[in-house]
C-alpha cells in the first residue's frame, strides 16, 4: 500500500476561542502510530496557517488526507490567520476552486464548527468529505479525531473510519454524535437522520434551489461573526429550510451582486425574521433591513411580515427600532433549550400564524435597561422618553456627551420665546443628540415640546399633500394628547397651509397655557415631494406671523436637517432657514477627542489619539465607536487599527450600512466614486447628499471624502464594481 500523507492544518487566530490543537494533534499521532498500519502514513503539521499559506501547503505537500482543525463560521468560509495572528476568512468559494486545482486529496475532514456548507461544496472535487453541522466542543473533535485515525490506521475505509469517530465520541457520553457528517461524492451521505441531505453548494445563501414554487420565501436578519446570533441563524437556516425557501447573507462578497442581492430577497420575501440581540439591536445594517422590509410591507399589502426574534434581550427597543417592532408581536429565546420550539413557532408565523409574545406578554419580557459603565454608541440619537418634566427634574446629560459651541449657543436660545432655530450637519454628527438636550432645556424652561421625526411619515403621506398635512396635525394633536379636530378643520373650503395653520393656531396653540417647542428631525425626508415649498413656506409665515399675532410667540420651531436648506425651497424669501439662529455642526477637534478618551479612562495615548483623528478626521460616531471598542475591551488598541479595513473588523457595520445604500443609487455611487478619483464634484445636487449623508467635504473649492477611512474603503471597493 502507497503511504498516505495527511496534512493537518491547525489555526487558532488571537481573537478566537481557544482551541486544544495540541491535543487533538498528539491524539492523531498516536493513533496511527500505536496502529498496524503505521508505516503508511505520513504525517504532516502546519501551524498557524495563514491565508497565503494554504496553496503553497498543499501544492508542496500533495497530501492525500487535508484535515483542518480551527474555526468554522457557516456558509462564510473557514477561519485562517492574517499576518498579524488575526484571523481572516477563506471563503467556500475559493476553497471549492482550491480543492478543485490540488488533485490527489482523497478526503478532507473539516474539524470545525458550522463547516457543512464547506464539506457540500468541496465535494465536487474530493470524494470524501467530512464536515460539522453545528457547532462542537473540543473533547467531541478530539474523540472524533482520534477515533477516525484508529479506523484509517487498521485499514478500514473513510465510510468506517467515520462510524468509529461517530462511536469515539459517544463512548465518552459525549452528545454530539450528531454534529459530524461524511459526504460521499455520488452516493449520497452517511449521516443521522437531523442533517441535511443536499449534497452540493447551495448558492449565495439560499436553501434548496429546486425549491417548489409554493414554498415560502423567508429572509433571515441577523448580525454576522457574533454569538448566539449566528449559531442561532444557521439552524433557523437549516431547519426553516427544509419546508420553504430560506435566504440568509453568510458567503456573498461586499459588492453591487451583494446590495442586490439583499435588497431583492427582502422585496420577494413572504417574512424576514430577524434576529434580535445586544449586538444587532445596534447594527446600522439590520436596521436598514428592517426599514426596506417595512417599507416594502408598506406598499405591498403587508408583505413581507417582520417576525422578530429575541435572542435573550430583554431591554426596551431603542428608536427607530422601536417604531417598526413595538406594535407587532415577538418570539423570545434564551438559550439553546429554546431553539426547537422557536423554530416550530416561527414555522406557524410563517404559515400564517402570530408569534407569542403580544401586547399583553410584552411588559412580563421587557426589562428596563442596567445602566452599564461604558455605554454604547448608538447609531441613531434616541428621543427624550417623555416629553413632560416629572416632579421638577430631569436626568442630567450623558457623562460622555461633548459640548460643542453650537450646544452652548442653542441652550441660551431655546429659553426665551418665539425661537426659530435650524441645525444642520451631516449624519451621524450630533444633530439629534442636540436637539434631545435642546428639548429637555425647553421642558426646563416650562415649555411643551413634540418631537416629530420625519422619517417616519409613512409612504402615503410623503406622495400626497392632503394626506400629509393631515398626518402632520393629528400627529401634533396625539402627542399633546389633545382633541382631534383635524377632520372638521379640513372641511374648510380652503389650501392645505391655510387649513393647517389655522389648525395650529386656533385648535393646539390657543388650548395649551404653556409655550410649545414644535422639534423637526430629519425634514430633508420631504426634499422630493411636490409639497415642500409650501410645507416650509408655511413654516416661515409662522416664524413671521409672531411680529403681529401673539399667539403665534407661543411656538418656538426647530428643524434639523443634513441636506443645505435652500436646496429644500425655491423661494429664500419664504424659507424658515434663513431666519433665527443657524447652527451648523463639525467634527470634533483634537482637545475633544482628547477630552472623551479621557472620559473613557484614557485607554488611548496622545500618539493613538492623532492616530484615530488621522483616519476618521474627527467624525464624531466613529470616535465615539472606537474609543467604546477599545474601553471595554472588545479590541485591544493594535487589533482595532490592524483591523479597520477587515470585512469584520471594527467599522464594517457602518461602512457596509453605506455602501448598501451608494450601491442602490448608482448615480451617488459614480459620483462619489469620481470625488474619490478627481476630488471635484459639479453637481451640487450630488455633493449635497452625499455631504448629508456624512461621506464628503468641501475644502478650498475642492471635494474629498470625509477621512482617509472613507477614502481607501469606498475607492477600492466602488472600483472593483462600477463600471
Amino acid at each position: 500500500m502507497d503511504v498516505r500523507k495527511v496534512l493537518i492544518l491547525a489555526v487558532n487566530p488571537k481573537d478566537t476561542a481557544d482551541l486544544r490543537l495540541d491535543e487533538e494533534i498528539r491524539q492523531i499521532k498516536e493513533a496511527l502510530k500505536l496502529s498496524e498500519g503505521r508505516a503508511n502514513f505520513e504525517v504532516v503539521i502546519e501551524p498557524a496557517v495563514r491565508t497565503g499559506d494554504l496553496h503553497r501547503h498543499l501544492l508542496q505537500h500533495k497530501p492525500q488526507i487535508v484535515h483542518f482543525s480551527g474555526h468554522g463560521v457557516g456558509a462564510r468560509g473557514l477561519a485562517f490567520e492574517d499576518k498579524n495572528g488575526i484571523s481572516k476568512l477563506i471563503s467556500t468559494a475559493t476553497l471549492t476552486r482550491l480543492f478543485r486545482l490540488c488533485g490527489g486529496v482523497e478526503c478532507v475532514l473539516l474539524n470545525a464548527c458550522h463547516s457543512v456548507a464547506q464539506a457540500n461544496a468541496i465535494l465536487e472535487h474530493v470524494n470524501h468529505v467530512i464536515g460539522m453541522t453545528d457547532a462542537i466542543g473540543d473533547q467531541a473533535s478530539i474523540k472524533f479525531a482520534e477515533g477516525f485515525y484508529d479506523g484509517l490506521g487498521y485499514g478500514r475505509n473513510y465510510a468506517d473510519a467515520f462510524e468509529f469517530g461517530l462511536v469515539g465520541i459517544g463512548a465518552e457520553g459525549i452528545p454530539e454524535e450528531e454534529t459530524p457528517v461524511l459526504r460521499i461524492k455520488g452516493e449520497g451521505s452517511k449521516e443521522n437522520v437531523k442533517a441535511p441531505e443536499v449534497a452540493h453548494c447551495i448558492p449565495l445563501g439560499q436553501t434548496n434551489p429546486q425549491a417548489k414554487i409554493a414554498q415560502k420565501q423567508i429572509f433571515i436578519s441577523y448580525k454576522r461573526d457574533v454569538v448566539p446570533d449566528e449559531t442561532v441563524a444557521l439552524q433557523l437556516y437549516e431547519a426553516l429550510g427544509q419546508s420553504n425557501d430560506v435566504f440568509i447573507d453568510q458567503r456573498m462578497l461586499v459588492g453591487t451582486r451583494w446590495a442586490e442581492q439583499l435588497e431583492t430577497n427582502i422585496r420577494q420575501a413572504d417574512a424576514v425574521v430577524v434576529l434580535l440581540s445586544t449586538h444587532s439591536v445596534n447594527s446600522e445594517m439590520v436596521l436598514q433591513e428592517i426599514e426596506l422590509a417595512h417599507k416594502v410591507a408598506e406598499a405591498n399589502g403587508g408583505k413581507p411580515r417582520i417576525l422578530p426574534v429575541r435572542l435573550a434581550y430583554r431591554d426596551p427597543f431603542q428608536h427607530p427600532l422601536s417604531v417598526y417592532l413595538n406594535p407587532i408581536n415577538w418570539a423570545l429565546w434564551d438559550s439553546e433549550a429554546d431553539t426547537p420550539d422557536l423554530i416550530s413557532e416561527l414555522q406557524q408565523a410563517i404559515d400564517g400564524g402570530v408569534l407569542s409574545i403580544d401586547e399583553q406578554r410584552k411588559a412580563d419580557v421587557v426589562k428596563a435597561a442596567p445602566k452599564v459603565k461604558i455605554p454604547q454608541p448608538l447609531p441613531v440619537a434616541q428621543p427624550i422618553a417623555k416629553l413632560e418634566l416629572p416632579e421638577g427634574t430631569m436626568d442630567t446629560a450623558s457623562d460622555f456627551y461633548i459640548e460643542r459651541d453650537c450646544d452652548r449657543i442653542a441652550l441660551s436660545v431655546i429659553q426665551q420665546q418665539g425661537v426659530t432655530m435650524t441645525i444642520k450637519g451631516p449624519r451621524q454628527m450630533g444633530k439629534s443628540s442636540l436637539l434631545n438636550r435642546l428639548m429637555k432645556t425647553a421642558i426646563e424652561a416650562g415649555k411643551q415640546v413634540v418631537f416629530l421625526d420625519f422619517q417616519l411619515f409613512d409612504r402615503a403621506a410623503l406622495q400626497n399633500a392632503d394626506e400629509f398635512y393631515q398626518q402632520f396635525c393629528f400627529w401634533l394633536t396625539d402627542e399633546l394628547d389633545m382633541d382631534d379636530e383635524v377632520e372638521a378643520y379640513w372641511k374648510k373650503n380652503l389650501g392645505n397651509s391655510q387649513r393647517c395653520t389655522r389648525y395650529i393656531g386656533r385648535h393646539i396653540l390657543k388650548n395649551l397655557d404653556q409655550p410649545l417647542l414644535l422639534a423637526m428631525d430629519e425634514v430633508e425626508r420631504i426634499f422630493d415631494t411636490p409639497y415642500r415649498n409650501d410645507f416650509f413656506s408655511m413654516l416661515r409665515s409662522w416664524h413671521n406671523q409672531r411680529a403681529t399675532k401673539k399667539i403665534w410667540k407661543q411656538l418656538d420651531l426647530t428643524c434639523v436637517t443634513s441636506t443645505e436648506p435652500y436646496l429644500l425651497i425655491d423661494d429664500l424669501n419664504q424659507s424658515p432657514f434663513n431666519v433665527g439662529e443657524n447652527l451648523r455642526l463639525q467634527s470634533f477637534t483634537l482637545q475633544q477627542v482628547n477630552s472623551l478618551n479621557q472620559k473613557h479612562g484614557a485607554p488611548l495615548n496622545i500618539s493613538e489619539i492623532k492616530l484615530l483623528m488621522q483616519l476618521v478626521n474627527g467624525h464624531p460616531y466613529l470616535i465615539r465607536k472606537a474609543l467604546y471598542l477599545i474601553a471595554s475591551s472588545r479590541l485591544s488598541t493594535h487589533e482595532f487599527f490592524a483591523r479597520v479595513y477587515d470585512e469584520n473588523g471594527p467599522f464594517s457595520d457602518h461602512l457596509k450600512s453605506h455602501l448598501f445604500q451608494l450601491y442602490n443609487n448608482q448615480i451617488l455611487a459614480k459620483g462619489f466614486l469620481k470625488i474619490l478619483k478627481q476630488q471635484s464634484c459639479d453637481d451640487e445636487v450630488l455633493y449635497s447628499y452625499l455631504y448629508g449623508a456624512g461621506l464628503v467635504q468641501r475644502k478650498n473649492q475642492k471635494v474629498f471624502a470625509k477621512c482617509p477611512l472613507y477614502q481607501n474603503y469606498f475607492e477600492e471597493h466602488l472600483t472593483s464594481s462600477i463600471k
